[in-house]
């Protein structure tokens, strides 16, 4: 019993009842047996590398690209939800508005997407200025 055991954590095959077992000549042995695990584990890291790495490496060069593209007036939204426009920029930090008098001061790194540029917003806060004065003149 104690040599079925040691048989089975060496992984060899069980012994089949007495019979002697065919003695396997080491040129008989499939030479590509090695070389075939050896195949799974470098396609196995080439999978992880294009499903894994590579989407967030142009994920972060992307999210890059979006903080030296930032400019004052822009819209935003933080990674912790807060919405504001921004005010000023410094190397290492921005300072937003959120309200009528309210300012927060902001790492880059927190900014998790801009909602509008600011000659976009700046074009369509004209346009409706515009609108209202027309309207108003109008009456």
């Amino acid at each position: 019993m104690l040599h079925n055991f040691l048989n089975f954590l060496s992984f060899d095959a069980p012994n089949t009842g007495g019979a002697a077992a065919p003695a396997v000549d080491g040129s008989q042995a499939a030479p590509t047996a090695g070389f075939g695990s050896f195949w799974f584990i470098i396609i196995f890291f080439i999978l992880m590398w294009v499903l894994l790495i590579l989407p967030q490496r142009r994920q972060d060069k992307k999210h890059k690209q979006m903080l030296s593209d930032l400019q004052k007036g822009d819209k935003i939204v933080t990674s912790a939800g807060i919405i504001g426009k921004i005010v000023s920029i410094s190397p290492d930090k921005i300072r937003i508005r959120t309200a009528d008098k309210t300012e927060l001061d902001i790492t880059r790194s927190a900014i998790g997407a801009v909602m509008g540029k600011s000659g976009n917003s700046e074009t369509e806060e004209s346009k409706e200025d515009t609108k209202e004065d027309t309207k108003t003149e109008e009456k």
